[in-house]
Parts: structure tokens; sequence; C-alpha cells
């Protein structure tokens, strides 16, 4: 920062070496980091509000999974294209755009008069916290020299991860106490601030990313590239039933639903300690490895989701505190040592590498959230969970099939421009 507190402005877009420095807090990263606790708050928030929406639109548990399915299409099949029609645009202006949209849609969503409106409004909502979070990713990962490239991950990751320990369960005690649509009147105008905020603080200098569709898509033929995202596809279906559906959860358990603020606290603090201890694990102990480890604790954790009815009824909600917390962490830490190691596969194409991983990542709660649904509706959240204990055991069947060269020394990323 400079004297008036200002962002430092490197025209050329290029951190010198005398500022990139071992333990320097690039500026620039805070700024990504407080943004992305914005978007994170709505993008984790919905699954505390699906009861209170349902109940307010006369929609199923499982229907009301279809916001969420909107939501996650959007991501994934639209943040490529916008980030395509964006090309020659700034990333500032993409960044303080991106959060600007995430304002409009979110007085759209407080204002939904019915189901399907609400369904459109949060696939909109997609377009503006895909495009964000993808260039803030790229460009987090494209600051980081080599080796530190999981730690200034973890400094944006840290805006969404606080964003599950304080965004989200306070939006879930107002949605329980008060109105789901109050929380989105809150997140539109958090998001507005945020905009202005972006544009006024970010530097000038930083191009966007001019590479075409068939670019991006070629970024696939890197070798372990499809692996890997496939990898993140199935690890994600299997985590998401259990969070898209917290509240069904509960109330299989017999758990008053007054409770959920602080089961996703819980979750908020496992992705907590994941955002200040996953990125210097993944640099320490290799990405690959990470993602392995990560994977496995997964299986672990929707065994104890599935062993939960089975418990004594005064063992179930400690329980379920323990599951959430153990989903939150793991998540992150999937989620951040995926990134770093996407990176170094994709090396020269970073920016396309943050958005395969995020359009993975949607996927995943897209087929999550419109299958669980279905099945929630039939079957019931315990079934649901026990059919996700496979997903993440092909997910690391997958993770471990990668050839072993592909686990060689990172790769620097092509500087920021």
């Amino acid at each position: 920062m400079n004297a008036d507190g200002g962002a430092i402005s490197f025209a050329s877009g290029v951190v010198p070496a005398s500022v990139r420095r071992e333990g320097f807090m690039d500026s620039r990263l805070v700024w990504l980091a407080l943004a992305a606790f914005v978007g994170s708050t709505e993008g984790g928030l919905i699954n505390g509000l699906l009861p209170g929406i349902g109940a307010d639109m006369g929609v199923s548990t499982g229907q009301t999974g279809q916001v969420v399915l909107g939501y996650s299409l959007g991501y994934a099949i639209g943040t490529p294209v916008v980030s395509v029609l964006l090309g020659g645009v700034g990333r500032r202006r993409i960044l303080a755009g991106g959060m600007l949209m995430l304002s409009l849609c979110a007085v759209l969503m407080a204002v939904a008069p019915y189901f399907h409106w609400a369904v459109g409004a949060r696939t909109l909502l997609a377009l503006g916290a895909g495009t964000y979070t993808a260039t803030a990713l790229s460009v987090a990962a494209q600051l980081a020299p080599p080796g530190q490239r999981g730690r200034a991950l973890q400094v944006v990751t840290m805006g969404q991860s606080l964003a599950t320990l304080v965004g989200v369960p306070l939006g879930a005690f107002i949605a329980t106490q008060f109105s789901w649509r109050i929380d989105y009147w809150a997140i539109a105008a958090m998001a507005l601030v945020a905009s202005v905020a972006l544009y006024r603080r970010l530097p000038t200098g930083m191009h966007g990313d001019t590479q075409s569709m068939a670019d991006r898509i070629r970024v696939l033929g890197n070798p372990g590239v499809g692996a890997a995202l496939l990898t993140m596809v199935l690890f994600f279906l299997a985590t998401y039933p259990p969070l898209i559906f917290v509240g069904a959860l509960l109330t299989e358990l017999e758990i008053d639903l007054k409770l959920l603020p602080i089961v996703l606290l819980l979750n908020g603090l496992g992705a907590m300690g994941a955002s200040v201890t996953a990125g210097r694990f993944a640099d320490r102990l290799g990405a690959r490895r990470a993602v392995t480890l990560s994977a496995l604790m997964l299986i672990g954790s929707l065994g104890l989701m599935v062993a939960l009815p089975h418990l004594p009824e005064t063992w179930r909600l400690p329980a379920t505190l323990v599951a959430f917390a153990l989903q939150g962490y793991i998540g992150w830490a999937f989620w951040i040592a995926h990134c770093s190691e996407m990176a170094r596969l994709a090396p020269s194409s970073v920016p396309v590498a943050m958005s395969l991983e995020l359009t993975g990542l949607s996927i995943g709660m897209a087929i999550a959230a419109g299958f669980g649904g279905l099945l929630l509706d039939a079957w019931g959240i315990n079934r649901l969970c026990m059919l996700a204990i496979p997903v993440a055991g092909a997910a690391v069947a997958v993770w471990l099939l990668l050839p072993p060269r592909m686990a060689g020394p990172e790769t620097a990323a092509s500087p920021l421009k």
C-alpha cells in the first residue's frame, strides 16, 4: 500500500523481484480475498437457505436443488464463454464487473416472486461469481514465484473460507430467525461495495486473457490435465450431497433446524483450518500427495455421515458437528492442492487451468444437486451419502492412475501481464 492507502500500481503488471520476496503479502491478494468473501458467502449460504426457499415457494427439498443446479451449470458453461467474450478486457474491469453483476442478481433473488424466477436469477448470478473467481485465482497463481503458488492461492481462499466461517453461519441465522430474502439484500450491498473497491484499488496494466475457446480446449491435451479435471468432478460430486441438502440431513437426524447455523459454523471452522495450513502443506508435501490424502479423508468423512442415523440420539449432534468440520477442512485442502497442481500441469495457461478447475467443481456440484435432488426425494439423504462413498473412491483411483512422471518439480508460470 502507498502512503495514502491506495494500492501499489505496477503498470506492466509484473511484480518486481524485490517485492516478491519470501514472506511478502502482495496488497492485490488482499483485495482479491476480500471480494472472494462476498461471492463465497452467497455460494456457501444457499445450502442453509434451501429449506426456507422450499417452504416459501411450495416446493420439495429435492426440488430446491434446482437452485444449486442452475447456478452450477451457469458456472460450468457460462463462465468459460464469458471469459472468451471478455478476453480483451483488463482484469481490473473483469473483477469489478463480476462483483457488480453478482450484486444486481442478488437483488433479483431478494425480490423473486416464484421458484423458477429464483432459479433463473441465481443462474445469472453464477456468471458474475464465476467470472470473478476464475480471474482472481489466475491472478493469484501468476503473482506467486515458483514454490509459493500454494501460499498465494491460500490468501485468496482465506477470503472464501472466512465466508464459510462468518458470512454463511450469520446468514443462516438471519434466514432461520427472519427471512432468506434479507440475506440477499445484504449480499447485494456487500457485492456493490466490493465492486467499487476492486475498481479503485487494483492496479492498472493487468491485461485480460485473449485465448480463444479452441485454445482453452487445447489445454485439456496437456498431459494429466484431463485426468486431473475428472478427479475434480468426482471429488465434488461425492462431497456436495450432504452439504447441499444439510437441512434434510438434520431433519432425518431429528436435529432442530435452528441449529443449522452452528453446523455451518463448524463447517466454516474446518475450512478456515485448511486455508491456514493447506497451502504450505501442499507446497511441502507436494500437491499430488496432498490431493490423494484429501480424497482418502473424504471417504472416511462420508462413512461418518452414513453412520450418523445409527448413533444414539445424544451423540448425533456432536458427531454431526465433527463430520461437517471434517468436510470443511477436506474440501478446502483438496481445492488448494488441486489448484496448485493444475497450475503446474499447464504453466503457460494458468488462467485457463483455473477456469477448468471451477468448471470441474461446478459440474460435480450440478450432478450432486440435480440427480441428488431426485434421489433424495426417492431414497432419502442417508442412501445418498452412501452412494457418494464409491464416487470418492473413483476420484482416488483416477488420481493415482496419473503417471509418476507428472509429479515433477513445479514450473514457473508466465509473468502476469
